[in-house]
């Protein structure tokens, strides 16, 4: 009887694992806690979003993030403070610049 109880708990810890996980890709930067109320920034590495690459976003009124978008690389994400808004400049100058604008 004990050997089932155990057996029992390890199938549950084990799906409860199997949850936490799949639950963590719905991550997205919206509404997470921000400094520097009503901005445009860069963020970068948040776990369980956009694989850990760049992102944009504006930091609202009441510190939180109120739009975001995902930067396809790492390290690329500026901010373009004369036109509000976040470039994610992969090759730029002669070549490629993505530019998104969050206004």
């Amino acid at each position: 009887m004990k050997f089932t109880s155990l057996t029992t708990i390890v199938i549950s810890a084990a799906a409860m694992a199997g949850i936490a996980i799949a639950s963590n890709s719905d991550t997205t930067p919206m509404n997470l806690p921000c400094n520097l109320i009503n901005s445009i920034q860069c963020g970068t590495g948040l776990k369980g979003f956009n694989n850990g690459l760049d992102y944009g976003f504006v930091c609202g009124p009441q510190g939180t993030i109120i739009s975001y978008a995902a930067c396809p690389c790492i390290g690329c994400c500026e901010i373009d403070m004369e036109n509000y808004e976040f470039e994610c400049q992969l090759i730029c100058g002669t070549m490629l610049c993505i530019s998104f604008s969050l206004t």
